[in-house]
């Protein structure tokens, strides 16, 4: 256990990064998939910099409204956006997608900083990672599904 915990899910994935990174990065069509982020008010343009707004539903005392910044943008390859309380608890949530056998690796991560970081997530890892594998499996059944 470090002073700034990762969880992360990784998943290989029967299409082009190009295929996997228009449904990642098709905010608006999240829920669609994705059993518990909504992002509302969509910009049409998402650059480093922008700010997204979502709302989080898990069934915990995390849901609610959330505003995150992506602080990296590089088509097809890596998305990463950042968000929380800055010096109690941020969490820098990045997507790589790789070339790999014909296909593409998708690793999500989040690692987490700040003062409440290791107390706040370490009790819950488990299900953290259990609900990092669900979203990776949804993103891989869309986008092989054909949408």
């Amino acid at each position: 256990m470090g002073d700034h915990p990762v969880v992360t899910a990784v998943t290989d994935i029967d299409a082009p990064p190009e295929k996997v990174w228009r449904v990642l990065t098709d905010f608006a069509g999240y829920a669609e998939w994705h059993g518990a982020l909504r992002f509302v008010d969509v910009p049409a343009e998402i650059l480093p910099g922008t700010r997204l707004q979502a709302r989080l539903t898990l069934g915990t005392g995390n849901d609610g409204a959330y505003e995150f910044t992506v602080v990296d943008h590089r088509a097809p390859e890596r998305l990463a956006w950042t968000g929380g309380i800055p010096g109690v608890l941020m969490g820098l949530h990045s997507f790589v997608l790789e070339p790999h056998g014909g296909g593409t690796r998708f690793t999500e991560s989040e690692e987490f900083t700040g003062s409440a970081a290791v107390e706040t997530i370490e009790p819950a890892r488990a299900r953290m990672e259990e609900g990092s594998a669900s979203y990776v499996r949804a993103l891989k059944e869309r986008v092989e599904s054909g949408h």
